[in-house]
């Protein structure tokens, strides 16, 4: 399938990879080397699940650019889609229908009711990445800004992202510098700083006086992510005492949260409420003391966090629920959100906003589709319409009809892609396509971005994917 293209301001597309691809054949080799070498030593690593051995993330020489403008549009989108997703537990919790969409287990919706019933607090934290189709220097990038998902527990990238733009200042933007000394790149915020931030206020709010925090994570799960062990590293360094606590080691006693002995004022999970469940059913275990800091609200993110379904995308599409969110979020989900249903026999409405059968409509539409686990994650079980034959696409259908309230269907959208200049097999160095996406992570005041490439049109680290960082420009005239 060939790579989409758009309208494209080649300058400042083109400006980095041309001066990357200048540098001397042996140069490029060194500056690769010395990238793979930082990134192994900042714990820029991932273990995937088919072999359970440590891996350096590919990290992308040619940083990708955004300007001052297009930074700030986003972060003010982004805002807006977060403070959507924070209501989602109390809309779910008084709206039969909202249930309906976001579907939980009985034991998953106990702990709901159970931890919040209908007093969702007034002021709770969720720290969400949204994964969106963007490619900075199309001069349609504002119109062709869409969500895929959210990801609000236990999200990947905030130390990585921080530590990749870091790599490249360092290794590649010395090199740009030499041969463009006019070219002035900034990081952005740092992600662990946004991090630390919303734990330190969300502590205050609560009434807590210290930030003793504790990365809830189970160590039996060993693939996947190892940026905790790192990020507690760099919340000590920073002067707050910051533990990688397993579950099993979280007690309550005498009106506190510990973890061995020490009294723990907030909690960041890399766990949802459904894996926490399967962890006591297969063990044996209570995880009382789990539930009573849910209560407490001393976990970030909050409850709202296990609602980050793809079908609640559904919600924010469909004209039924627009009386949940503000006009502004309107807008901007008409504008920035995909077309999402989450399967089963219904009527419902198209994008236009014709009244349609979906099992039927799902069926006829195949290349302009996408069908996707509701849960999952890591890239895992997505069906791209248009790259497969219809007869493959009915036989997913039917399994997704067959299953219903598991899967969903979204409108299609072709990812983004960008050549990169990259080192070859045989030493040489060439220009490559890759697909590409971009998470944003974003605060009241700070925004961050995980960028993020694939060979794949399934953009994701589990899918053998790697990083690419995304940088701010500061002089727009040249570039």
């Amino acid at each position: 399938m060939a790579l989409p293209t758009s309208k494209t301001d080649f300058l400042l597309s083109n400006t980095i990879n041309e001066l990357l691809l200048k540098l001397p054949r042996q140069e490029f080799r060194q500056m690769v080397r010395e990238i793979d070498e930082a990134c192994l030593r900042e714990g820029i690593t991932y273990i995937p699940q088919t072999d359970n051995t440590l891996q350096v993330i590919p990290l992308m020489p040619a940083p990708r650019i955004i300007n001052p403008i297009q930074r700030s549009y986003f972060h003010y989108v982004c805002l807006q889609v977060i403070d959507a997703l924070k209501k989602l537990c109390a809309v779910y919790i008084n709206d039969p229908q909202v249930r309906k969409l976001l579907p939980l287990s009985e034991d998953e919706e106990k702990w709901v009711m159970d931890a919040w019933g209908e007093n969702v607090p007034r002021y709770h934290t969720v720290i969400s990445r949204l994964d969106a189709n963007t490619e900075f220097s199309a001069l349609d990038w504002r119109e062709n800004f869409q969500f895929f998902e959210a990801n609000s527990v236990g999200i990947g990238g905030l130390h990585y992202c921080s530590l990749a733009e870091k790599i490249i200042l360092e290794v590649v933007g010395p090199r740009l510098k030499r041969m463009e000394p006019e070219l002035y790149l900034e990081p952005n915020d740092d992600m662990r700083d946004l991090l630390l931030d919303e734990l330190r206020l969300h502590a205050r709010s609560i009434g807590r006086k210290q930030c003793r925090i504790a990365f809830l994570d189970d160590p039996k799960n060993i693939s996947g992510i190892t940026e905790y062990p790192r990020l507690a590293e760099y919340f000590n360094s920073r002067g707050h005492v910051a533990v990688v606590a397993d579950p099993r080691e979280i007690r309550f006693q005498n009106d506190e949260l510990y973890f061995r002995d020490l009294v723990i004022d907030v909690i960041y999970r890399d766990m949802d409420i459904k894996q926490c469940i399967a962890l006591e059913k297969n063990e044996g275990i209570d995880l009382l003391p789990i539930r009573k800091a849910f209560e407490r609200n001393q976990v970030i993110s909050s409850l709202a966090g296990d609602f980050d379904h793809k079908s609640c995308w559904e919600l924010f599409t469909d004209d039924f629920f627009c009386h949940h969110f503000t006009a502004a979020q309107w807008r901007i989900f008409n504008r920035h959100i995909l077309w999402t249903r989450l399967i089963r026999e219904t009527k419902t409405t198209d994008e236009s906003g014709r009244t349609i059968d979906l099992i039927p409509y799902i069926e006829k539409n195949r290349p302009y589709l996408v069908m996707k686990p509701n849960r999952e994650y890591g890239g895992l079980g997505v069906t791209i319409g248009p790259e497969i034959s219809q007869a493959h696409w009915e036989a997913m259908l039917n399994e997704a009809a067959a299953q219903p309230f598991t899967y969903v269907v979204q409108r299609y959208a072709p990812v983004r892609s960008r050549s990169f200049p990259m080192l070859q097999p045989d030493g040489t160095v060439a220009p490559e396509d890759f697909y590409l996406t971009c998470g944003f992570v974003v605060t009241a005041k700070d925004i961050g971005l995980v960028g993020r490439s694939s060979r794949r049109s399934v953009v994701n680290v589990a899918k053998q994917g790697g990083l690419t960082t995304v940088l701010m420009i500061l002089d727009q005239q040249r570039f």
